[in-house]
């Protein structure tokens, strides 16, 4: 019985972070925020038990993918990138269609400074899901703010703007896509 609350506890925390994380944090107009955490246990000071918990579950049941992936979102709302994508790239060898999973490990490769990695998953999520959003606006982040190739931003973002006009991040997108296009005027002159 425990077990299987556990499991329960465990499925509701997955399907509540998978591809989420990158919404519930606040964005900067420069370098978003949800793209450049650093850990912070003070802020986060449950990570460390669901961290435990999730360990525990693995020790017991080492190909839980709930469990593989609620790790990997622990270690990532933490901060602690590259121990996320170990458990990304784990939940990966047994679903490696996931697109949830290869857009997160897109945004941890990001926070480590690799945002040619991080294109290659989002690229490779939307090849396994082609209306994946999440993967779209964060390859429009990683365009803008990392490689300054302001047109590629816009076109993904644009692409996304057609095909969910209303999506969370829909008036920022409008706006920087603006401002993109200004400097790209500006840089023909």
């Amino acid at each position: 019985m425990k077990n299987l609350l556990m499991m329960a506890v465990l499925c509701l925390l997955v399907l509540s972070g998978c591809g989420k994380a990158d919404e519930k944090k606040s964005p900067d107009r420069s370098a978003p925020a949800e793209h450049s955490q650093k850990p912070d246990e003070s802020r986060n000071p449950y990570y460390r038990g669901l961290i435990e918990e999730y360990h525990a579950v693995l020790a017991e049941d080492p190909d839980n993918l709930a469990a593989i992936i609620a790790l990997g979102n622990a270690y990532s709302d933490s901060g602690e990138w590259s121990a996320a994508v170990e458990l990304y790239m784990r939940a990966l060898k047994i679903d490696p269609r996931n697109a949830d999973v290869r857009t997160d490990m897109g945004t941890a490769y990001r926070n480590m400074g690799k945002p040619d990695q991080a294109l290659i998953e989002y690229r490779t999520a939307l090849k396994h899901d082609p209306a994946h959003f999440n993967a779209r606006y964060n390859m429009g982040i990683v365009y803008a703010f990392d490689k300054k190739d302001y047109g590629s931003a816009i076109r993904v973002w644009e692409e996304l703007l057609k095909l969910s006009p209303n999506y969370p991040q829909a008036e920022r997108m409008r706006t920087d896509i603006a401002a993109f296009r200004k400097a790209l005027k500006k840089g023909r002159k």
